[in-house]
């Protein structure tokens, strides 16, 4: 950017250059050099203009850039606020998993303390079912020696049993007295298989709760994990977050950057066309007074050239004077007068004098022809050059002598094709092909 102000800035001290150099020419020179120097200026001041273009153009490109980056700030700015938000929301789901979390857990603990009462009340249970036991077995302990007892009694009272009626009496009374025992013991049996059962239903239910807790556990454990992973894609959210964050605010200042040296060139560039435009008008301006320089100087040449002709016509008229004063003479003297001398003129005298056209012969009007004026029109009728087929007939010679007598390059006259415009006027007009 700094070597395109300094191109600029060198474009502007060229043409200012050019300016004071055009000046100069036209103080010191003639007119169609100058007009040579002004086409070359002009051709110069185009190129500054087509670099003034290419520099208008990469400031658009500048610009356009500088809108892409602003569209990528929004973008950014638009996906740090949906981050944001997402955060936010991941937060507030990672808060009510640690709530139910610390729920679960309070419900696990109640869980394990009931799970430890129960244990305690199974191990009572058990206690107190061993003990009945244990007094259900000396129950049947008892039973079994009454009754061994009374089948030795039986045994021993058979030989001598009428001796011992009031024995058996006696006995069958203990026997009585035990069946209630026996009553009990059945009653504490059936209770024993009721406790027994509700025991292994407890036990049953304590390990379904159990077995309901560790697939809790496992879920939990699997929540835990994913909660985790969520934790480390949160810090990796964040992390780039602040990575892009960090490159939207060097890419606003660099476009800040960007846009104050824009404005700058767009400041310098507006001073910059402003000084063309001054110059194109200082420019035109001399072109003005280089043309009317040309009109004015080619009135004078058709001055100088009339007095040329007006002192051409008196010294041939002078001469005419001097031969018929000399025929005069000699007819007074009664000699023969000698024959008149012709004057002596150059090839272009001649080739006008064979080009004169005929009284009969229509005029053209040769200022339809591309290139030439008033001011040439009357010298080349001065010339007796009135018709197109006069100019579409010209060579090279005649080419060159009638350019230096109209004051002006041969080149001009091929480059605005005089002959070749004759042709066609002529072949338009009387629709004949010369």
């Amino acid at each position: 950017m700094t070597m395109l102000i300094g191109q600029m800035l060198g474009c502007l001290l060229v043409a200012a250059g050019i300016g004071g150099a055009v000046g100069w020419l036209l103080r010191h020179l003639s007119a169609a050099p100058l007009t040579q120097q002004l086409m070359d200026v002009t051709a110069t001041l185009r190129l500054k203009g087509q670099t003034l273009e290419k520099v208008q153009y990469e400031l658009k490109v500048q610009a356009e850039a500088m809108q892409i980056l602003e569209s990528k700030v929004i973008e950014s700015e638009a996906l740090h606020q949906s981050t944001q938000e997402e955060l936010s929301s991941r937060h507030e789901r990672i808060h009510a998993l640690q709530e139910e979390l610390a729920a679960t857990r309070q419900r696990l603990s109640a869980l394990e303390s009931g799970q430890a009462a129960l244990l305690v009340r199974v191990s009572d249970s058990e206690a107190s079912t061993i003990a009945r036991a244990q007094e259900l077995q000396q129950s049947n302990d008892a039973c079994q020696a009454a009754q061994q007892a009374l089948i030795l009694k039986e045994q021993e009272l058979l030989p001598s049993q009428e001796h011992h009626n009031t024995d058996i009496d006696r006995l069958r009374t203990r026997i009585q007295e035990l069946e209630p025992a026996q009553g009990r013991v059945h009653w504490l049996e059936v209770q024993l298989s009721e406790r027994d059962t509700q025991h292994r239903t407890a036990l049953h239910e304590v390990e379904r709760q159990l077995a309901e807790r560790d697939q809790r556990i496992g879920e939990f454990e699997q929540l835990h994990q994913q909660l985790t992973e969520r934790e480390a894609a949160g810090d990796s959210w964040k992390a780039k977050y602040t990575q892009a964050v960090q490159q939207a605010t060097a890419e606003t200042a660099r476009s800040q950057k960007i846009c104050t040296r824009a404005d700058d060139l767009q400041a310098q560039l507006t001073l910059h066309e402003q000084r063309l435009r001054e110059k194109n008008n200082h420019i035109a301006t001399l072109q003005r007074h280089i043309d009317a320089f040309e009109s004015v100087q080619r009135e004078i040449a058709d001055q100088a050239k009339m007095v040329d002709e007006k002192e051409e016509e008196i010294s041939r008229l002078r001469k005419r004077l001097v031969e018929v004063r000399a025929a005069l003479q000699i007819r007074t003297d009664g000699g023969v007068a000698p024959h008149p001398v012709q004057p002596s003129g150059n090839q272009l005298s001649l080739l006008i004098g064979q080009t004169k056209p005929s009284t009969a012969q229509p005029k053209d009007d040769l200022k339809e022809i591309r290139g030439i004026g008033p001011a040439f029109e009357r010298v080349l009728n001065k010339l007796g050059i009135v018709t197109f087929q006069q100019v579409a007939q010209w060579d090279a010679t005649t080419l060159q002598q009638i350019a230096d007598q109209l004051d002006t390059a041969p080149d001009r006259i091929k480059r605005d094709k005089w002959i070749v415009s004759a042709k066609k006027l002529h072949e338009q007009k009387y629709g004949k092909r010369l």
